[in-house]
């Protein structure tokens, strides 16, 4: 009996001493800033594409295979591995033992059924790599509840990279979740992540909170946020800027009337001087003049008057209609985009309309896009061209410039084919500098992040190529 009160007794004093201990680390509360703008955050892995929905999703949903929070190459996630045919085209995928945060059980028939409801979606495009069955259906097959064998269509040999996407993660509805947290709460002014008690993997704190709007210095510099994806002033020294595998570029969308004819487009595109609007983009805010003024002119050449004969509109003789362009709040282009303005409308006299709108308005669904010219910063979800290439082929779900052309789809069609990896990466440079010399998308720049962390507070955190965090990684420096 003594030694059993002796016991309870130790068992009482660890646990007075552990107990704040063990508070702090249940309690500690991860909290970030993210300014969306007008931009809604949608967690929905079958609808969002836009980077803040992703980066929270990301942390929400597991997939076979999640990003390494340092180099964004795959590595397995649900997934303990896999083997791949010698021809490229049969992958099979052995599972872990997961579970839902609503305990029920992950299996091979959740990937199943969740990429085939996928398939009537706005991301279908994504499972275009996969082959199809008669009846429509994925050519999947789930031989027991821990294998998963899809058939492809063509070989894919960054599918791994390309299974991280939270489109293609462990879905069964959108209140039960296969990843590290859960969502408790969201509003037009916060998110509120909690840790998935059923979770596979070691998550390192309990809760997360997503502020979204302006920057509030004070908070960040006295460590109450402790990452920040909006600018903090006074905080050079926490700046994190990073390259990532995206492009910022223009691009036509208009699906008939004048800006869908090629010549029309490569007319208008002939008139701006690229390579000085470029330039300034580094430094937009200098001036030389006491009145705003680009200084900037264009010239009508030639070539330029027999594009626009060749489209129906020549010049001086029949009107450009209008345009109407859209870029998003904040956005390095927008001064850019004031400025091609300006040139469209003094030299070829178009009437050009400029707003500032959030993206889900013209790059959610592309097919319904009520604007003519658009820019956006486009990340690749893995390391291929196709990451970018496939936005413009002609049977992409999400075809941002809602642009067709047999050749380039044949293009695309001949590099899945290829026989070795030196035959796909020529084809695929034929196949972009097709979709450029038909004037229907203008690259601007190579994209990079702006991140504020207080790394003196957490560790785990880590600039990568596609700007993808892990919160589960993220911990508390004590």
């Amino acid at each position: 009996m003594k030694k059993k009160m002796l016991a309870a007794i130790v068992v009482l004093a660890l646990a007075a001493v552990l107990s704040p201990l063990f508070a702090q680390s249940q309690g500690e509360c991860l909290r970030i800033l993210i300014d969306p703008g007008k931009d809604e955050v949608v967690l929905n892995p079958y609808t969002a594409s836009d980077s803040n929905s992703i980066i929270i999703m990301q942390n929400l949903y597991d997939g076979l295979f999640e990003y390494d929070p340092v180099t964004s190459e795959a590595r397995p996630a649900l997934a303990t591995d896999y083997e791949v045919s010698e021809d490229g085209l049969l992958w099979t995928f052995h599972l872990r033992e997961a579970r839902f945060s609503d305990v029920t059980k992950i299996t091979s028939r959740t990937f199943a059924d969740s990429w085939n409801y996928m398939t009537g979606g706005p991301l279908a495009s994504n499972l275009d790599f996969v082959a199809r069955l008669e009846n429509g259906k994925l050519d999947i097959e789930t031989p027991d509840d821990s294998t998963l064998v899809v058939k492809l269509r063509y070989s894919v040999p960054y599918l791994p990279s390309l299974l991280c996407q939270p489109c293609l993660a462990a879905i069964k509805d959108t209140t039960s979740y296969s990843g590290a947290f859960i969502l408790q709460s969201q509003s037009d002014e916060e998110i509120r992540l909690g840790r998935n008690p059923y979770y596979w993997d070691a998550v390192n704190v309990e809760q997360v909170e997503i502020r979204l709007g302006s920057a509030t210095p004070d908070d960040f510099l006295s460590g109450k946020v402790q990452w920040s994806m909006a600018p903090i002033t006074d905080a050079a020294d926490y700046m994190v800027l990073s390259k990532l595998y995206a492009t910022t570029f223009f691009y036509f969308s208009a699906q008939t009337g004048a800006y869908s004819d090629e010549n029309i487009r490569k007319a208008l595109i002939d008139v701006i001087p690229w390579n000085i609007i470029r330039g300034l983009q580094g430094s937009l805010m200098e001036s030389s003049s006491i009145v705003p003024e680009s200084g900037i002119t264009a010239n009508i050449s030639p070539d330029i008057l027999d594009l626009l004969e060749k489209g129906g509109y020549p010049y001086g003789k029949k009107q450009l209609p209008m345009i109407a362009m859209a870029v998003t709040r904040g956005a390095q282009n927008a001064a850019v985009a004031e400025m091609i303005a300006e040139l469209w409308s003094k030299t070829l006299g178009i009437t050009v309309t400029l707003n500032t709108v959030p993206l889900t308005l013209f790059a959610s669904s592309p097919e319904d896009n009520p604007y003519d010219f658009c820019s956006v910063t486009w990340i690749g979800d893995y390391f291929d061209p196709m990451a970018f290439l496939q936005l413009f082929s002609s049977d992409s779900s999400f075809n941002l410039a809602n642009f067709s052309n047999q050749s380039y789809d044949n293009l695309l069609r001949l590099a899945a084919n290829a026989a070795d990896e030196v035959s796909r990466k020529d084809i695929l440079l034929q196949a972009e500098q097709l979709l450029l010399d038909s004037g229907v998308v203008i690259p601007m720049s190579t994209a990079f992040a702006t991140n504020f962390v207080r790394r003196d507070l957490i560790s785990g955190w880590e600039a990568n190529p596609l700007d993808i965090h892990l919160f589960k990684t993220i911990s508390f420096i004590h």
